[in-house]
Formats: C-alpha cells, structure tokens, sequence
C-alpha cells in the first residue's frame, strides 16, 4: 500500500517539474531601432536677381520602421531669396518616430554694373606714359636723367577694365575701356578734341583726366583756362547721356623737372571738385589717393605715375565705380 502511494507522488512531481524534453516557449524580437537622418553639406548659389531656384541633395536616412517618409523646409527645386536660409529636413517612421537635422543655402548676388562702356580721355597719365630712369644720372639742371616711354598695358584704364571683368564675371565681353589720352594735350585742346571722340565711341561713362599741361605751360593761370576746358567735356558728356567722372590730378613729386607747384595742383583740383558737383559728376580724388606714397606711386620726373601709380589709380576709379554704377 506504502509502495503505491510513494509511486503516485513521484508520478505528481514529475509532472509538475516538468521534463528536460518538454518545449520552450518562443522569443521575442528586438524592436526595430528608431529613423536617423543625415543632412546634406550647406548650399551656396548665386543670381543676378532676388532669388535662386536651388536643388538640394536628399537627406540620408537609415534604420526606422518601414515605409520612412522625408520632408525637408523649404524644399528641394524652391526659389531662395538672398542671404542665408535655413533648411529643416525631418524623417518619420511608420511608428510615427521622427529624426531631424538641418542645414543652410546661402544665396549671394552676382555683381553686375548698370553702365558698360567706358571712355577714359585725358593726356599722358591717360595714355600710360611712365618716365624710366637712364644711367645718366643727373641732367644738365642736375634734375635726375630720364626718358618718357608710354607703356599702355601700364595705364589705368587698362588695369581698370582687368578690375572690372575680375569682379563683373557675367558682363565681362561687354565691358569696354577705351584708351583716349593724348601725351602733351592742354586741356583746351582736348576740349576740342572731345566731342568727335565721344561722336566715335558713344560711351556711357566718361572719365576725365586732364590739366596738368595747361598747369605747366601757363602756371597759375592755367587752373581757370583748364578747369572751364573739363567743365565743357562734361556738360558735353552729360548732355550725351554719358554718366561722367571727373578725376583730380595727382599729387607731384618734389625733385623733378616737370614736377608742378603744389598749390597750383591742389587749385586746380578744388576747382574741379566744384564742377563735379556742379554737372552732377563723380569726383575721383586721385591727389589723396597717391599722397600718402608719392614717391612711389610718381616717378622720377616728378610727375607721371609709376605702374604702381597707375595700378593705384585704376583702384582708386574702380572704387568710385562700384559704389556709383553696381546693380543694387
């Protein structure tokens, strides 16, 4: 009776315990890990107008419950205006989990000029004539020995168009310099010779540069003969519709036979700043520009620039330029 009884209850346990062959109960899958989202690297574009059309790569999205959308603010192929927009990119999973990221288009306007052709008239600083030292040393006056060599690619309105096709790059084959200086011209003469210059080239900006001969040959009368000569060209030039830029002479330079007196130069330049206002020009001041290194921006004949001096020049009218005629 014991025997039986012993053996129900091992046959209970067993049953409660369980055996080794008994099956296991499944496992459950890892959960699918949220979307991530890389954005692409900050756009720059460019426009000559308001805005530019800008397409963007897509963002790079990984991991997420399937399908993942994209959606990125302002969008891919919109009109951006100029400056600096941010863009905001966000991917959603099926399991409405979001991932974000952003990034920048830059916009930058494309410099454009709003007049194109250009006339530079004057005398030998127009022209581009340098004076070259000689192994003479001193003249006969005991002034330093020199020649006058007119080197054109030297002249300011060669650097200056190289200047303006450097910054203007969708107008380059349409911007034009015109070289019109005439080495040794009185400002008198040139007013004579001006209108049939302007009949040839019909400019729209004109860039007057001259006197210093007048100055030279007649001394302190020359500042009334030259300043009414250039007061001329330009009413002529405005009256053509041509946008006019009136420039100062250069300072001298002490210590060279054509070296000019000082205040006959500052004169004549106080005088022309005047008319440039008069006749609605741009004044160019040229005599300040070069100051400060006269003797290294005018060479040894104390009054024709040096190609440094030109080049300084060209920047000077460039400046002007850019701040009068550049597009908004």
């Amino acid at each position: 009776m014991k025997a039986r009884l012993c053996l129900s209850i091992l046959v209970v346990l067993a049953a409660a315990c369980g055996s080794d062959s008994s099956p296991t109960s499944p496992s459950r899958p890892e959960p699918i890990p949220g979307p991530t989202i890389t954005c692409p690297a900050n756009v720059s574009a460019t426009t000559t107008g308001t805005t530019a059309t800008v397409a963007y790569t897509a963002p790079t999205v990984s991991g997420g419950q399937a399908p993942v959308t994209v959606a990125c603010t302002p969008a891919s192929g919109s009109a951006f205006p100029l400056g600096t927009t941010n863009v905001s990119c966000t991917a959603t999973d099926a399991g409405s989990r979001q991932a974000t990221c952003g990034f920048t288009v830059n916009v930058a306007r494309i410099p454009t000029l709003q007049r194109t052709s250009f006339l530079a008239f004057g005398d030998s600083t127009t022209a581009g004539e340098v004076s070259a030292p000689t192994a003479g040393g001193l003249d006969a006056q005991g002034f330093p020995s020199f020649k006058l060599v007119v080197v054109p690619t030297a002249s300011y309105p060669t650097q200056l168009l190289a200047l303006l096709r450097n910054r203007y790059l969708t107008q380059q084959s349409a911007l034009v310099v015109t070289n019109a200086g005439v080495p040794g011209e009185r400002a008198a003469q040139g007013a004579q010779r001006f209108p049939g210059v302007m009949s040839q080239v019909r400019p729209e900006v004109v860039l007057l540069l001259e006197g210093y001969n007048d100055l030279s040959l007649l001394g302190s009368a020359g500042i009334s003969v030259a300043a009414t000569a250039i007061e001329s060209m330009a009413r002529d030039a405005r009256g053509r519709g041509a946008r006019v830029f009136i420039a100062s002479l250069t300072p001298p330079r002490s210590g060279g036979r054509n070296t000019l007196p000082a205040d006959q130069v500052t004169g004549l330049n106080t005088r022309l700043r005047s008319i440039a206002a008069g006749e609605n020009a741009v004044f160019v001041d040229l005599y300040q520009a070069l100051l400060s290194n006269v003797t290294i921006y005018i060479g040894v004949d104390g009054l024709h620039p040096t190609e440094v001096g030109y080049q300084k020049m060209a920047e000077t009218f460039f400046t002007a330029i850019q701040s009068t005629l550049e597009t908004p």
